[in-house]
């Protein structure tokens, strides 16, 4: 019977599952007939590498050596894994021989049948099952376009490029500046992977085709089902269409067949017959782009859906254009069918971009609504469409945060008529509401912190898009602080030219600096209907390296996100200061922008009402900023990989990227504090000693972490090599012995958790663990903080006893500790009320260990505690919300706030434990 889901999501990700995923090419005969048996598995993979060496040391003399020495000693999964990645790439790099002799069709089509019928059953299986995800393709070959128009710029390089025809191939081997031109001769398949069809060329020889990283069917925020995906691959590949393949690649597949692969479709795919298709009226006209784009809409795939309102508006200009050029005119009447359409094409266009956060393309479609007369053309239009109109021009200015303009338009005769009646005057409603939330959070900083945390817990299945409610005003105090390069943070490890956030003036605790919407995010809470788990790896300086589906599905949000933006320069420029990016900028820019702005200047031989001709013939183009040229028509999908992997801004629903939120260093012990409340990042000032000119710094790693050797390991993520704030720096003075004592300490504690453990012997480890504790605190004094997460373990394992219960002695200890807790408190925070030096330094799970204890055991003579509470929870909330003076409702309000956070950050590495 096979496993539950819950049961295996637990053991997916270790070693022994990974290397089940990773070999299941092995011979089953070798062992035992039970391929999945663990006894097994490391004597299986050991005799596959002989087996392949012994084949290549007949034709590689460079590997007999190689053979000799590993015989010599027991390898280790990792170091087989990458030798057995070593052996395929070799094979690859020597076979490289021409294809001249193409299989025959009906043995490709015959094969294709068998692979259609496998993979039906495979989706059809309720059973979890794992797939392997080699990423070394994509991070040699995957590139992200950045030009505006992806499909001209194909053409261009197109007719500089060499066609070839199938049997000129060679065998592993990317044909670059050169292209195929093939038809569609099979049903396009999705396996969960990669799109899989047979095509041929103008010889009629025939090879099976794999398109990877297809934007129209990879999982980004959305994560799309099977039915969809059959729908969509209908639509771009029917039988008998043509697709060009640009810089083709033939691979010799592991089960030795031949296969075109495609790992970059968004640079190297052309499909001209769905461009012609989509720009023909006479094949499809201009409602049926919109019912179709409607049907994208209507299951949030907005990419899709813009391309084709897109392709509408497209073919309503160039029936204008013609219309114009047969009667000899530039300007000419507008017809009101034809105006409809483009109304309605323009509306559903902007909330494409209003769902994904593109307020500015978004502004720019209704910005033509703003003029009188063409305001006066549309309220003529019915009332439904009139408030759609209405509300999605008004909501593009709200996201822009452009309130003044959105008071005065809703002040306005024309807007009022427009708006009124009906349903609209419950979007009037909304939007007058929406304006005073959103300037308050603008201008004053001040946020529902607990609405949004609740929101956050509660919303089990998160938007399908963002609406109005949902938005939050971005805040940026460039008043309060710089982003500029600094020497001293290459002393500190840091590569040259890195960029480091320092304070302009002295900073109050408790002063929000960053209220930041992500550039792109997901949430990794969303699970889609397939039960596979993906197992992806790569091959890194000789060693496997892993990443979760998380990772790469927010890496094609990144993609979705350039895409849909590329129509400006501007998308991109928002992230093009984020390592490593900033640093492949650097490596391979060499022209000035500048001299690239005055190259594309408009030639002055353009007639003089060049203005009015393009802004009557194509008002939905109008710009809403200059528009740049992208320094480079590509980035490499290996460089926002490397970017990703220096992102610490995870919470326990969300993953994004935030351009502005990447600026802040690392300190394991920081004066700023960071949460991801939804998908916006919060960064504010939580220490007391901030002066002009400090640099301003969160953690990267959960807080409180003791070790120096493990918080260095979770570091090294993030292409930190050796932190030097001042508590690494202090943990290193004597690191062997400060190690040896942390797992001492480790050991006895893990002493004290056991099970099925008696009262008394349980009491002696925790007293054990209590002499341990004090003699560290005691050795290590001078440490800038105390050992926080051990004084949360120690405290916690008071939790297993029941004192009602206990015996005389271990009442009377836990009794005593109870007593002792607060002066134990304050000196592993180092607080000496009323004095607070540092409140970082009480922020955590610490916190709620001392609302634990006055909770239960508060007094009249607590009133300074309660004085405490107060003004850290101002701090906590960036002075957003405020308790009272009164105990039991400061306790509960610090109980709400810390459970929210609990169940939404990842910054807490001890949870309190109550027994």
């Amino acid at each position: 019977m096979p496993k539950s889901r819950s049961k295996i999501k637990k053991t997916i990700l270790t070693p022994h599952a990974a290397i089940i995923g990773l070999t299941d090419e092995i011979d089953l005969s070798i062992c035992c007939s039970n391929r999945n048996c663990p006894s097994h598995w490391h004597d299986r993979l050991t005799e596959k590498l002989k087996t392949l060496q012994q084949s290549k040391s007949k034709t590689s003399p460079s590997l007999v050596a190689k053979t000799k020495s590993i015989a010599n000693y027991k390898l280790t999964y990792p170091d087989i894994l990458s030798q057995l990645f070593r052996i395929q790439q070799s094979d690859e790099t020597d076979n490289q021989e021409v294809y001249s002799m193409p299989i025959a069709k009906s043995v490709i089509l015959e094969k294709h049948n068998d692979f259609s019928k496998q993979v039906e059953t495979m989706l059809n299986d309720s059973t979890y099952s794992f797939m392997k995800n080699n990423l070394n393709s994509q991070i040699q070959y995957r590139l992200i376009p950045l030009v505006a128009d992806i499909f001209s710029d194909q053409m261009d390089r197109m007719e500089t490029a060499t066609p070839l025809k199938i049997n000129l191939l060679r065998i592993n081997h990317l044909h670059l500046k050169a292209y195929l031109r093939l038809k569609i001769i099979s049903v396009p398949i999705w396996n969960r992977s990669a799109v899989h069809v047979i095509v041929q060329d103008e010889n009629c020889h025939c090879l099976h085709l794999a398109i990877y990283n297809w934007s129209h069917i990879i999982d980004t925020r959305q994560i799309r089902t099977l039915k969809y995906i059959q729908e969509r691959l209908s639509h771009l590949l029917p039988m008998n269409s043509y697709v060009v393949l640009l810089d083709p690649w033939l691979k010799k597949c592991r089960d030795g067949d031949i296969s075109l692969r495609c790992e970059s479709p968004n640079t190297h795919l052309l499909l001209i017959d769905f461009e012609e298709r989509c720009s023909t009226s006479h094949r499809t006209n201009v409602e049926q782009l919109r019912q179709i784009g409607n049907l994208c809409y209507q299951v949030d795939d907005n990419l899709s859906a813009i391309r084709y309102y897109t392709f509408g508006l497209k073919q309503l200009d160039d029936e204008q254009e013609k219309e114009l050029a047969s009667k000899g005119q530039s300007i000419g009447p507008k017809t009101d069918e034809r105006e409809q359409h483009r109304i309605r094409l323009l509306s559903n266009r902007c909330a494409c971009y209003l769902r994904e956060r593109h307020a500015a393309l978004a502004l720019a479609d209704t910005g033509i609504l703003l003029a009188f007369n063409e305001l006066t053309h549309i309220l003529e239009l019915p009332k439904a469409t009139t408030g759609k109109l209405l509300f999605r021009c008004l909501s593009a200015h709200l996201y822009l945060g452009l309130f003044d303009k959105v008071e005065g338009l809703l002040k306005s005769h024309k807007f009022g008529v427009g708006l009124s009646g009906g349903e609209n005057l419950t979007t009037m409603a909304i939007l007058e509401r929406e304006l005073i939330r959103l300037r308050d959070e603008n201008t004053k900083g001040r946020y529902d912190l607990q609405g949004m945390l609740h929101k956050q817990i509660t919303n089990k299945s998160p938007l399908m898009f963002i609406d109005l409610p949902n938005h939050h005003a971005e805040c940026h105090r460039n008043d309060l602080f710089e982003v500029r390069a600094s020497e001293e943070l290459t002393k500190n490890g840091y590569p040259n030219g890195s960029y480091g956030v320092y304070a302009l003036k002295n900073l109050d605790v408790g002063t929000l600096l960053v209220a930041e919407q992500p550039f792109a995010s997901i949430d990794h809470r969303t699970i889609g209907e397939e039960y596979s788990h993906k197992l992806n790896y790569w091959n890194e300086n000789s060693t496997i390296e892993y990443c979760c589906s998380e990772t790469l599905r927010l890496l094609n949000e990144i993609e979705k996100q350039l895409l849909i933006g590329n129509d400006t320069w501007t998308t991109f420029e928002k992230i093009k200061s984020m390592q490593p990016i900033r640093r492949w900028l650097a490596e391979n820019v060499k022209d000035d922008l500048s001299k690239q702005q005055e190259e594309n200047e408009t030639s002055s031989n353009l007639p003089e009402n060049y203005e009015e001709i393009l802004s009557e013939k194509k008002q939905w183009r109008k710009p809403f900023s200059k528009r740049l040229p992208p320094p480079l028509p590509y980035v490499p999908w290996r460089v926002l990989f490397e970017t990703q992997q220096q992102n610490p801004y995870k919470s326990q629903s969300t993953l994004g990227w935030y351009s502005l939120g990447s600026m802040f260093n690392h300190s394991c012990l920081p004066n700023c504090t960071w949460y991801l409340i939804g998908d916006y990042l919060f960064i504010y000032v939580c220490s007391t000693n901030v002066r002009q000119g400090d640099e301003l710094t969160i953690s990267y790693c959960p807080l409180w972490i003791s070790s120096v050797n493990e918080r260095s390991t979770y570091l090294e993520r993030f292409n930190i090599r050796s932190c030097q704030c001042s508590l690494c720096t202090y943990d290193r003075l004597d690191l062997i012995e400060y190690e040896k004592d942390l797992k001492k300490f480790s050991n006895i504690r893990a002493l004290a958790r056991q099970k099925n453990l008696s009262n008394f012997n349980r009491f002696v480890y925790l007293q054990q663990l209590h002499e341990h504790y004090e003699y560290l605190t005691n050795r290590y004094s001078n440490r800038a903080v105390g050992f926080v997460n051990e004084f949360i373990d120690l405290e916690s394992i008071n939790q297993y006893f029941q004192i009602d219960s206990a015996e005389n002695e271990i009442k009377e200890y836990l009794n005593h500790r109870q007593d002792s807790f607060l002066d134990r408190f304050s000196h592993v925070c180092r607080l000496t009320l009323p004095q607070i030096s540092n409140p970082i330094l009480l922020f955590g799970t610490q916190i709620q260990l001392l609302i634990h204890h006055l909770e239960h055991f508060y007094s009249s003579d607590y009133k300074q505690w309660n004085r405490l509470l107060v003004y850290l929870y101002e701090i906590y909330t960036f002075k957003c919300h405020s308790v009272s003076n009164d105990m039991p409702t400061t306790l509960k309000d610090y109980k709400e706030l810390f459970t929210n956070l609990t169940h939404t950050q990842s910054f807490f590495s001890r949870t309190f434990y109550k027994g």
